[in-house]
C-alpha cells in the first residue's frame, strides 16, 4: 500500500468510529433526558423506542446512499431540490404548529421535518452547479452583472444576480423563515454559501451588500418581540434569569454542576422539569451534567475529527462534485455542532439547531445518517481510486543482494 492509500483508509475508518460513537452517545443521552418525564405520564422509553424506530428507518437510505456511488447523485441534484421545496411548500397548509411554529408534517402518529431535508439537498444542489463551473474553468462569484459590457449604464453593472448554485438553497432558506424557523434556515443558505466561497468566490465583491444584509438582518430581529427577547437574554442571562433568560441559565447550571466527572448516567437533576428541551436543542447541557467535562470533551473530539478527516476527504477527493459534497457535509455536522453548542454554553443566542447524533428528533437522525453515509461513500470511492492508480503504476523490479552489487559495482 502506498502512503496515500494508507491515509485514504484511515480517514474512512476514524470517520466511521466517530459517527458510530456519536449514535450511541445521542441514544443513551435520549434515554437519560426522557426517561423521566416518559414515567410521569406512563409512556416507560417513549422517547428511546422513537429514536431507535427512526434509526432503523434511517438505515435503509443510509446502506443505499454508501453502497451506491455517489457520482450518480449528480444527475438528480434538480429534482431533489424540487422535492425538497414541495415538501416545504406542503407544510403550510397541513403542517403542525407547535410552540407559535408551523414546522412538522404529521405522518401515522410521527412527525416529519421537510426543513432538516432541505439542507442535505441545498448541499448537493450547490456542489452540483459549482462542479460545473469548475469543470468549465468559468469563475465563481457570489453576485454576478446583468451585463459584462463595459459602456451599459452604471446601474445594469452591479452586481445583484446571485450565482446559480445559491439559488435552490435561497428560496428554500425564504420559505424556511416564512414558518418560521430561523436557526435553520440559517444553516441552509450558510452552508452553499461557504461552499461558493470555497469555489474561489471573492468577498471583496460584495462588501456593500453585506452591509445592506446587515441593516436587513437587524430590521428582523426588531421586526417580532420574541426575536428581541432571544438577544436580551443572551447578552445578560442573569439580569432575566426568572424570565427571558431562564433557559440559558440553568443550561449554565447544569454545565457546571457536572463537574469534571459528572453526576452520573441518569443522576442529572435539571431534566426534572428544570431544564426546557432538555432531551432536543439543550441535549448537550444534559449530557455535559451527567458525564462531566471528560463528556464534553470527548463529544467535541468526536466533530472535530468528523471536521478534520471530513475535510481531509474533500482535499483527497479528485471529482469537483465529490470535493465540493464532502465540504458541504463537513460543514453541515461541524457547523450545527459548533452553533448547538455554543448556544448551550451561552456563547450564542438560542436558535433552533440541534446537535447532530446528540438531540432528539427523528427527521433529524435519518438525515444525519445520510449525510455521514454519504461522507463515508466518498471516502471509500477516494480509496479505491487510489488504489487502482497505485496498481496502475509500474512496480520498481526486485533483485537479489547479489545481482545489486554486480550492478552497483560491475568487475573489471
Amino acid at each position: 500500500m502506498t502512503k496515500e492509500t494508507k491515509e485514504l483508509r484511515r480517514t474512512y475508518w476514524a470517520l466511521l468510529t466517530a459517527f458510530a460513537l456519536l449514535v450511541a452517545m445521542g441514544m443513551a443521552n435520549v434515554f437519560s433526558a426522557t426517561f423521566v418525564s416518559d414515567g410521569v405520564h406512563g409512556r416507560f422509553f417513549n422517547h428511546l423506542m422513537r429514536q431507535a424506530i427512526f434509526f432503523a428507518v434511517g438505515l435503509g437510505p443510509a446502506l443505499f446512499l454508501y453502497k451506491k456511488d455517489y457520482r450518480i447523485w449528480r444527475n438528480y441534484t434538480k429534482w431533489i431540490i424540487i422535492g425538497a421545496v414541495v415538501l416545504l411548500l406542503i407544510v403550510f397548509p397541513i403542517g403542525i404548529v407547535v410552540n407559535g411554529a408551523r414546522r412538522w408534517i404529521g405522518v401515522a402518529g410521527f412527525t416529519f421535518q421537510p426543513s432538516e431535508v432541505a439542507k442535505l439537498a441545498g448541499i448537493l444542489y450547490a456542489a452540483s452547479h459549482l462542479a460545473d463551473f469548475l469543470e468549465k474553468r468559468r469563475p465563481i462569484e457570489f453576485l454576478y452583472r446583468l451585463s459584462h459590457a463595459k459602456d451599459v449604464v452604471f446601474w445594469r453593472r452591479l452586481r445583484f444576480v446571485p450565482h446559480i448554485a445559491l439559488w435552490g438553497p435561497l428560496l428554500m432558506f425564504l420559505l424556511v423563515m416564512e414558518q418560521p424557523d430561523a436557526g435553520t434556515a440559517f444553516v441552509i443558505l450558510a452552508i452553499p454559501a461557504v461552499m461558493v466561497f470555497a469555489g474561489g468566490a471573492r468577498l471583496s465583491h460584495i462588501k456593500w451588500h453585506c452591509a445592506v444584509l446587515g441593516g436587513g438582518a437587524l430590521l428582523y430581529l426588531l421586526s417580532a418581540p420574541y426575536r428581541m427577547n432571544r438577544i436580551i437574554a443572551w447578552l445578560d442571562p442573569w439580569e432575566y434569569e426568572k424570565t427571558l433568560g431562564y433557559q440559558t441559565v440553568q443550561s449554565l447550571i447544569a454545565i457546571g454542576s457536572g463537574g469534571i466527572l459528572g453526576q452520573g448516567i441518569g443522576d442529572g437533576v435539571s431534566k426534572f422539569s428544570y431544564l426546557p428541551e432538555a432531551h432536543t436543542d439543550f441535549a448537550f447541557a444534559i449530557l455535559a451534567q451527567e458525564w462531566g467535562l471528560r463528556g464534553s470533551i470527548f463529544i467535541l473530539l468526536l466533530f472535530c475529527t468528523v471536521v478534520y478527516f471530513g475535510a481531509m476527504t474533500a482535499w483527497n477527493c479528485r471529482d469537483k462534485f465529490g470535493m465540493f459534497t464532502a465540504l458541504g457535509i463537513t460543514l453541515y455536522f461541524g457547523g450545527q455542532g459548533f452553533i448547538n453548542i455554543g448556544m448551550v454554553c451561552g456563547v450564542l443566542p438560542v436558535v433552533g439547531v440541534p446537535l447532530p447524533f446528540i438531540s432528539y428528533g427523528g427527521t433529524s437522525l435519518v438525515v444525519n445518517m445520510a449525510a455521514a453515509a454519504l461522507l463515508l461513500n466518498i471516502c471509500r470511492q477516494n480509496y479505491k481510486q487510489a488504489m487502482e492508480r497505485a496498481a496502475a503504476e509500474p512496480q520498481p523490479v526486485l533483485r537479489s543482494m547479489k545481482e545489486e552489487t554486480r550492478s552497483r559495482f560491475p568487475l573489471r
